[in-house]
């Protein structure tokens, strides 16, 4: 009986020797241990606990110890990954970012004065936050209730530089377009602004900027592989689509759930696999009803956690050991330090990855090795296993 109960008590101990005894004698069993998991760099929401590729990038998954610590990419603040029953009980909705007609607005009221030229103004006070809007010669809805219904146009004539320390408005002058003279003096009337952000020095300034980064990156990348495409197609049809829904009024927008306001920065969550959801900083514009417009840091298309985002964000905070038993979210590595002179010079030469053919620096800092008694540079850590098992066949494409 002591022995069955004994049997019993350790039967996981035994089964694991017994296996090893017995079993197949593979590569891939004596690869794999209980404190061992296999990931993809490039699709960080790919693992498995035993060597194989990666099902999206076809790239040998490296070998890490769990809860390793992993560098996050720039930008990405935080990583946390869910399964489905827990993405379904804790309600998590995404929405795609998206161009929407966003406007800044106000209401103010006034009474009606006649001027020298016979013409109907009206003084009122906007807050101060339109001063880059209210220009002369914006044209603004003015209502009276003596005629109810009707709307009459008003143009701005004066809109004034300072802003009361008081009331913190500025004193906007308008002249309102009256040709039937239905309106008189002493009215009290309700004007009406309505200004399109794309309209807006902010807006646009940050867009171009953006186009701006994004082709000086593409022609970087091109001087590093003359086998890249031509530097600024896609750049240049990115902003032209984006530039020309910028003169139609639309404005890249997110629903204000998705936004995590940190007091110091701005975040939102945004889901780059079956249940993984990064944490990207992001430039805001101002709020626009239930809408913040995008200046930075996320793309069309991109799919944001508008509910559930603030439990992603407590997770992070009161639980990062989950995020970093998958990726090393919890306690990012020291950045690495730059590269020499020597490894600059390295890298011009070799401008390549032998396994991959891919640019040196477009899957993060390049890894350098020795092999075979020289020193060659790879794109990432996956591609280490291939080279060495036929270091003949890629030492042949770099050049000496």
């Amino acid at each position: 009986m002591l022995g069955v109960v004994l049997l019993i008590a350790y039967w996981p101990w035994v089964r694991n020797h017994w296996d090893r005894l017995t079993g197949s004698r593979t590569g891939l069993d004596a690869a794999v241990s209980l404190d061992t998991e296999y990931w993809c760099p490039m699709c960080p929401g790919v693992l498995s606990d035993w060597p194989a590729r990666c099902p999206v990038c076809h790239m040998d998954l490296v070998r890490r110890k769990k809860g390793e610590p992993v560098p996050l990419p720039d930008g990405v603040v935080a990583r946390m990954q869910f399964t489905p029953y827990r993405v379904q009980l804790a309600g998590i909705r995404t929405a795609p970012a998206e161009f929407r007609p966003l406007a800044w607005e106000a209401t103010c009221g006034g009474r009606l004065e006649a001027s020298r030229s016979e013409r109907l103004e009206v003084k009122v006070d906007v807050p101060r936050d339109g001063l880059a809007a209210v220009r002369p010669g914006l044209t603004a809805d003015v209502e009276c209730d003596a005629r109810s219904g009707e709307k009459f146009r008003g143009r701005v004539q004066v809109a004034g530089p300072d802003v009361d320390p008081q009331t913190q408005t500025i004193r906007v002058l308008l002249t309102v377009d009256d040709e039937r003279q239905e309106l008189r003096p002493g009215l009290f009337v309700t004007v009406r602004f309505r200004v399109p952000l794309t309209r807006l020095d902010q807006s646009d300034r940050l867009a171009r900027e953006a186009w701006r980064d994004r082709t000086a990156a593409e022609v970087a990348l091109h001087s590093l592989s003359p086998f890249a495409r031509p530097p600024g197609i896609e750049s240049l049809l990115d902003g032209a689509c984006h530039f020309a829904l910028h003169g139609s009024g639309l404005t890249l927008a997110v629903p204000a759930g998705a936004v995590i306001d940190t007091g110091d920065r701005k975040l939102v969550f945004v889901e780059r696999m079956a249940g993984m959801f990064d944490g990207l900083e992001v430039t805001l514009g101002r709020r626009c009803g239930d809408y913040y417009p995008v200046l930075r840091g996320l793309a069309p298309g991109e799919r944001v956690v508008t509910a559930g985002a603030f439990l992603l964000d407590a997770e992070t905070r009161l639980n990062p050991a989950m995020a970093a038993a998958y990726f090393g979210a919890a306690a990012r590595p020291p950045a690495p330090s730059p590269p020499t002179s020597e490894d600059e010079q390295l890298i011009a030469r070799q401008k390549l990855c032998p396994v991959t053919d891919a640019p040196l620096g477009s899957m993060g800092a390049p890894v350098k090795l020795v092999v075979e008694g020289r020193t060659v540079l790879i794109c990432c850590k996956g591609c280490e296993k291939e080279l060495r098992a036929d270091a003949k066949k890629y030492l042949a494409k770099v050049p000496r």
